[in-house]
């Protein structure tokens, strides 16, 4: 029995030795292949944690946001005014006689009223669109969410200024909306300065309802041609691809940097707070499971990045095979699978908002030109980001329609309408439009 025991006892300090040197090998094992992987986004010349993306000082004359800051108060009381009237409309539209009295039957009159006492505001915004650079108050360590201000204030500007640019085509003045619109334009590529993921689906937003006032202007208004040319101008600088990729980049910065901040809590056990027993945290064991874990994060935000430039066939079909992995990794990786986002709704975000870039574009050329081949443009304008093939153009006796397939992949004829508001066009462009510029009244 005595033997039994002593061999027993042997045979379990064997055990533990063993797997306190095989966690730490495997601690090791994992914290190297993390060094490799971090030292890649170092060598391509990205900043591994989000405290890493500094802004350099911007004086105070050069800082759009300065005057962004000043126009702020104006847009947000432009805001409670159209949130206002759409209380005041849905009111209506259910029969509350109380609100029927006192709403005002012409909402149009009080939007031009707006306007037309605040042009100083709109003089503010046109200088701060020409400012190229911005630097808000606020502290990298503070967290990706110290931005917000700044995007905001800029969505809001931006759904303002098209508002404006609307109303002054319903009047005819299509020079007048170019100038709107370019004034939003500006101010929407200020936003691409966050490098973050929010901030470039505030942009694809943003292109969307410039892009709608801008195609109306051109089928109603007659424009001139500098102004065609200034707006052509103005439409090529969105690098939608170059902007959801440094989006992506902040994204997993911001994620490296969590894992780091599950690090301090792992080895302070009174503030464990981790998604693993507590009585591995702080350990080798532990340290091997974030290490690991963290590693198949950077990876997954890796493959993200290299699909942003890839079609949405092929780039489907591996998140589909990346979310599968997450999903049957049971127990490991647990973090990976709450903070890994799933950027498929990013990706066709920004194949959508490319494709009317490049319809606007085309259709701005064919004004110029009527006789223009379509082929003769640069493959960066014809292009469709959703198959790699040329926009589809189409010729109807309202004018032309240009157009991608869209998210389903399929030519449904150039059907640019949505059967109702929470369902999107099965093809994505812009159109009928004049060949000729229209005349106006």
């Amino acid at each position: 029995m005595k033997k039994f025991l002593l061999g027993s006892l042997a045979l379990l300090t064997l055990l533990f030795v063993c797997g306190l040197v095989g966690s730490f090998w495997l601690a090791n094992s994992t914290a190297r292949t993390l060094k490799k992987l971090r030292s890649e986004i170092s060598a391509a010349g990205d900043p591994i944690h989000y405290t890493d993306y500094a802004t350099e000082p911007v004086s105070e004359k050069d800082n759009a946001f300065v005057l962004l800051s000043e126009a702020m108060p104006r847009i947000n009381a432009y805001t409670e005014l159209i949130r206002s009237l759409k209380t005041k409309s849905n009111a209506l539209n259910s029969g509350d006689s109380t609100v029927q009295q006192s709403a005002s039957p012409d909402t149009q009159k009080q939007k031009e009223d707006f306007f037309t006492e605040n042009n100083e505001l709109f003089d503010l915004l046109e200088e701060a669109s020409h400012r190229q650079r911005f630097r808000p108050d606020i502290q990298r360590s503070q967290g990706f969410g110290a931005s917000a201000a700044h995007l905001q204030t800029s969505r809001q500007a931006i759904e303002m200024l098209a508002d404006k640019a609307n109303m002054l085509a319903s009047r005819g003045e299509g020079d007048a909306a170019i100038v709107v619109c370019l004034t939003g334009y500006r101010i929407l590529k200020l936003t691409e300065l966050e490098n973050s993921l929010l901030g470039f689906l505030i942009e694809c937003v943003g292109l969307e309802k410039l892009g709608k006032v801008l195609h109306q202007t051109l089928v109603t208004c007659e424009v001139s041609e500098p102004m065609r040319e200034e707006i052509d101008t103005q439409l090529q600088q969105f690098q939608l691809n170059a902007n959801l990729t440094n989006g992506l980049k902040v994204e997993r910065a911001v994620g490296i940097q969590s894992f780091q901040d599950f690090h301090r809590a792992a080895a302070e056990s009174e503030k464990n707070q981790l998604p693993i027993p507590a009585f591995v945290a702080g350990t080798s064991i532990g340290k091997a499971y974030l290490n690991d874990d963290e590693a198949a994060y950077i990876e997954y935000m890796n493959e993200c990045i290299s699909m942003v430039n890839q079609t949405k066939t092929s780039r489907d079909k591996r998140m589909n095979a990346m979310a599968t992995e997450l999903s049957d990794s049971g127990f490991l990786k647990f973090v990976s699978k709450i903070m890994a986002p799933d950027i498929t709704g990013a990706l066709d975000a920004k194949d959508d908002a490319t494709a009317k870039l490049h319809a606007l574009r085309i259709l701005l050329a064919i004004q110029k030109q009527p006789d223009l081949q379509i082929k003769s443009l640069p493959v960066a304008i014809r292009t469709d980001p959703y198959t790699s093939n040329d926009m589809i153009t189409q010729k109807t006796k309202n004018g032309w329609l240009v157009y991608s397939v869209g998210r389903n992949l399929t030519d449904d004829a150039g059907n640019l309408t949505a059967i109702d508001s929470s369902q999107r066009p099965l093809d994505v462009g812009y159109g009928p439009i004049p060949t000729q510029p229209t005349k106006s009244n």
